[in-house]
């Protein structure tokens, strides 16, 4: 089983980042554009687990999360990843309870490490994903889209709990379905 570790996202905010993702469209890049449903907040990537490491997991998910309490997100600010030039990632980022964020995806980390899976070697920066860019066909146009949306703010929203996600992958597209929920500690 394909799996992944994240925090769901409110249907507002994916119904805001689908109309950023429309404005963006028309800025002279060729990229694919998640899907509402699709749109998470990455916390960890397992990759192919086998059906009877689910329980341990699950038991590993839950005692991260024990640690930590509910914090609030605000989404605010287009970026891309590496450098707006040569985009590869347009992203909106999030802020507010960072560094709650970060003890949690740091405690689901050491978690999962207990329990074998690899360490994720790249930094965690939060952020939600807008588009994957292929091709900037004009620079300028580009980049001016680009600077029209770096102050945009969206509603904020409150984290409660952690999934464990199920990733399969169709002929549509990626299809998301929660296995397990933990809760945060209010």
């Amino acid at each position: 089983m394909r799996t992944f570790i994240a925090i769901e996202i409110p249907e507002e905010i994916k119904k805001e980042m689908v109309e950023l993702q429309r404005r963006l469209r028309s800025s002279a890049v060729d990229a694919s554009w998640p899907r509402p449903e699709g749109i998470h907040l990455t916390l960890k990537f397992l990759g192919e687990i086998p059906e009877a490491k689910v329980s341990e997991v699950q038991e590993a998910l839950k005692s991260a999360a024990s640690r930590s309490g509910a914090f609030r997100l605000e989404v605010e600010g287009v970026g891309t990843f590496p450098h707006p030039q040569n985009a590869r990632v347009v992203w909106i980022g999030l802020s507010g309870d960072i560094d709650k964020l970060t003890a949690l995806q740091t405690a689901i980390e050491d978690g999962m490490e207990r329990i074998g899976m690899k360490r994720e070697d790249r930094p965690f920066t939060p952020h939600l994903t807008l588009g994957r860019i292929k091709y900037i066909r004009s620079k300028e146009i580009w980049l001016k889209a680009l600077e029209s949306l770096k102050d945009i703010r969206l509603p904020g929203f409150d984290v409660t709990a952690v999934s464990l996600m199920k990733s399969e992958l169709k002929r549509t597209g990626a299809v998301y379905t929660e296995v397990t929920r933990a809760e945060l500690v209010r």
